[in-house]
């Protein structure tokens, strides 16, 4: 049977009138991977899909980078929420620990669908990218996921659990491995349909590695 992870590209709900309309922008883009991957993704195809004016978008970002930014940060907070919610019914760090890694591999990779997997094959390449020409702003939408992650790492430190190290730094080893890793599969699964059981052994597996690596 497979696990239920929180999607790490769910959107959140919007909070005011401003909020919605860049959140009918992100949503369109979010969509528009799904459907044809980064090649659909245009300001163009964004507008007509959102049902917006081309100043609408302006106001908002200066160009799709800015956008794609916005669906990084948008989902990767909304997932960051579920899993702080998630951990906070775990029986202590090294469970919480488990669920995060294990959610992001089941999350990431999608709900078996082939638009899921476009669109994290898309989102996959331009992380990727990011990394190089926005680095700034692709850490701060990884940030509250690192935090969730570095918090429970400095939890199992302060018990004794895990090997002393710097929770910031164990944190981001922890999220490098597993995001290149689902990336990779990603790219590798474009265009089909992954196997859940697969995913599930695959998640099972990194988080045995990670787990190995941080306890006494």
């Amino acid at each position: 049977m497979v696990k239920s992870f929180p999607s790490l590209f769910t959107l959140p709900a919007p909070a005011d009138k401003e909020q919605d309309r860049t959140r009918l922008l992100i949503r369109a883009a979010y969509d528009l991977l799904d459907e044809s991957g980064l090649e659909g993704l245009t300001i163009r195809a964004v507008l007509a899909r959102a049902g917006l004016a081309r100043r609408a978008f302006y106001e908002r970002f200066q160009g799709k980078d800015d956008l794609v930014l916005a669906v990084f940060d948008s989902s990767l907070r909304a997932a960051a929420l579920q899993f702080r919610e998630m951990t906070a019914r775990c029986k202590g760090p090294l469970e919480a620990l488990e669920i995060v890694v294990t959610g992001i591999v089941v999350g990431q990779l999608g709900q078996d669908r082939m638009g899921a997997n476009r669109r994290g094959a898309a989102l996959s390449r331009e992380h990727l990218r990011l990394a190089q020409t926005r680095p700034a702003e692709l850490n701060s939408a990884l940030e509250p996921l690192l935090d969730v992650i570095a918090g429970q790492v400095a939890e199992g430190v302060g018990q004794g659990l895990f090997r002393s190290a710097d929770p910031q730094l164990q944190a981001r080893l922890i999220y490098n491995l597993v995001s290149t890793t689902v990336h990779t599969v990603l790219l590798a699964e474009e265009g089909g349909a992954a196997d859940p059981a697969e995913r599930e052994g695959l998640a099972d597996d990194l988080w045995e590695f990670c787990r190995r690596a941080i306890i006494v």
